[in-house]
Formats: structure tokens, C-alpha cells, sequence
């Protein structure tokens, strides 16, 4: 937002108003030329004060003083709280800041930009927080964000948004060429690793659902046919947002046994909503949930490497030994 904008300036008679001793039109002006660097008449202000009083409802009267007729706020409190931070607020405000960085590659980036700047600008005086200052402190890390192409990520929100049909080509890992898809567009899903995905019904098999990455997607198209969401769906009956986010219909109960060098590490951690801890005398601890997301969860438990044993479900132990005797082909072990 420019600082020009009426409804900047708007604030800013406000502010002053609150903060001057019964300026009028003419102090007001002088405000806005000496602190702002911005010209406004004294009757324009005149107007944006009646548009104060009769639209916004502002508690704002004439008082005379050796001035002549000054403006004063009858509830001193009026817009501030609108604006008014505490210090600990601020530096939430910088850390949501520097939290940004994930969204790196998206038009989220550029909008929640310029969200950012249009409530530094309502800020008042002395309620700044030095950026700089803040970030120093802050450091965001995650894992390699793939770059997605921002064609993609508008065409899917608008689809999304809109219950717009979808064609597009789509390469999945370990394909040597791209396969198309036609799709019914229903969630955005926002990864903890920093990726994208949607999730949706196949358009030409209504009761198929699949979950695609924004990052394999290429040429997509809006097909000019429109979807209605089934008044049924829910997004928990396909996946476990909790965990992962691939689709499917197969839940598992998952114990894992947490050695007691990292037991510290699974007892400060919320796993599950399904969650149950049992602490160990020997000092593990057991884990144990409910999900539907093998795939990511092999991911998950394999980070941990040998200081994490999987006791169930049969299908993830398999898994992991599958990887494992891959893996001790590569690296020579036998």
C-alpha cells in the first residue's frame, strides 16, 4: 500500500488527532508535509474528517482554542486497538517474518510480502520493531525446497478455489517420461519439508483419489468443466494429514520402540492425536498411534537410523528391511 492512499491517511489524521494538542485542518496539514513529506490541503482534510465522523463513526469534536476550532477524540481509544502491539507481539510479528522463507517460490511469497509492509505502515510511532535486529537472532532451516513453477501454483488455487477440472502431465519418480491426468481439484496440502501437493478425485473415475505434487506437474489446463465437492468428503478419510499426505485407505497401528539415548527426543514430541507413551525401566519409550501413512513414516523412522525399532505394523518392518538390503548393496555391507 502507498502511504498517498486515502485510507493511510485516514489513520493518520487519527493518530495526530489523538496525539496533538486540538490541531486543526491547517496543523494537520503542516504534520503531513513536515513528518510525512506529503501535501494535503486543509480542505481536503476538512473532508476526510467528515468522512471520519459520518462513515467510520469516529468520536472526533471541535474544540476552540487560541488556534480557533481544534479536533479532539472524545474515546481517545478509538482505532488504537487496532494498531497497538505489545513488544512481545512485535517480535511474534518478526518471527512470522523470517518464517516466510518457506513459502520461497510461490506467489504466497510476494503477497504475504506486501501483507507484511501494509501493517508496518499502520503501525504507529514508537511501535516499530527493527527487522533487522530481529532476524539476526532467527534462523529458519528446512530441508531443499523444490521450485515450482508459479503458473502452476495459480492455475491450482484458482482450480481449487472455483471447482474448476484440470489436465496436465505429470512425472512421477523413477518414470522416464511424463503421464496425463485429468483431475477434480478438492485441497491444497502444504508439507512440513516444504512441499505442495493437491489432492482430488480422478475425472474420470470419480471414486479414484490421488495426491500429486505441484513440483512433477507441467502443462496443466483447465479442462472448461466444473466439479461439485461430494457433501461427504473429508480429507481425513483418504489421508493422515498428521503424518503425511499420499492417499490411502489402509490404516495401520504403529508402535515404536524409542532408545532411551533419544527417549528425551519422542517424550517432548506430540506424534499423533492417537498418541500413547509408555515410559520403559530400561529407559525407551514406547510410541504408539494410529495412521495411514507408511511412506512417510519410513521416511520419518529411518532419520533415526538405529536408535528406533519398529515393532508394528509388519507391513512398515518389511519396508524398512527392503530399503536396508538396497542400501547394503551400495554401501558394500553383507
Amino acid at each position: 500500500m502507498e502511504k498517498k492512499d486515502k485510507a493511510w491517511k485516514l489513520r493518520k489524521i487519527v493518530e495526530y488527532i489523538r496525539t496533538m494538542d486540538h490541531p486543526n485542518s491547517e496543523a494537520l496539514r503542516n504534520r503531513f508535509r513536515i513528518e510525512e513529506k506529503v501535501n494535503i490541503s486543509a480542505v481536503t482534510i476538512y473532508r476526510y474528517i467528515n468522512y471520519l465522523k459520518d462513515v467510520e463513526k469516529a468520536p472526533i469534536k471541535a474544540d476552540m482554542n487560541r488556534l480557533g476550532s481544534g479536533y479532539y477524540l472524545e474515546d481517545p481509544n478509538f482505532w488504537s486497538d487496532k494498531v497497538t502491539l505489545s513488544p512481545g507481539e512485535l517480535v511474534g510479528l518478526g518471527l512470522l517474518q523470517s518464517l516466510m522463507k518457506v513459502y520461497k517460490n510461490t506467489p504466497v511469497e510476494k503477497d504475504l510480502g506486501s501483507l507484511f509492509e501494509k501493517i508496518r505502515k499502520y503501525l504507529p510511532d514508537g511501535a516499530r520493531y527493527d527487522e533487522s535486529r530481529i532476524a539476526q537472532y532467527i534462523r529458519v532451516i528446512n530441508d531443499p525446497m523444490a521450485v515450482i513453477d508459479t503458473t502452476i501454483f495459480t492455475s491450482l488455487i484458482e482450480s481449487v478455489q472455483e471447482h474448476k477440472a484440470i489436465s496436465f502431465n505429470y512425472m512421477k519418480n523413477g518414470a522416464l517420461e511424463p503421464k496425463k491426468y485429468c483431475l477434480h481439484p478438492y485441497r491444497i496440502l502444504f508439507h512440513q519439508t516444504g512441499d505442495w501437493y493437491v489432492h482430488g478425485c480422478l475425472a474420470d473415475q470419480t471414486s479414484q483419489f490421488r495426491t500429486f505434487a505441484f513440483s512433477r506437474m507441467t502443462d496443466i489446463q483447465n479442462t472448461g468443466e466444473r466439479f461439485t465437492i461430494p457433501v461427504d468428503y473429508k480429507l481425513e478419510k483418504h489421508l493422515d494429514p498428521e503424518v503425511g499426505v499420499w492417499h490411502s485407505d489402509s490404516y495401520y497401528t504403529v508402535k515404536l520402540l524409542f532408545h532411551k539415548d533419544i527417549a528425551q527426543h519422542a517424550r517432548e514430541r506430540k506424534w499423533h492425536h492417537t498418541e500413547r507413551k509408555t515410559q520403559n525401566e530400561d529407559g525407551s519409550i514406547l510410541v504408539q498411534f494410529t495412521t495411514s501413512q507408511i511412506y512417510d513414516l519410513r521416511r520419518i523412522v529411518m532419520g533415526y537410523g538405529s536408535k528406533v525399532t519398529v515393532l508394528e505394523p509388519q507391513e512398515l518392518i518389511e519396508d524398512i528391511r527392503k530399503e536396508l538390503s538396497k542400501m547394503n548393496l551400495f554401501y558394500g555391507v553383507h
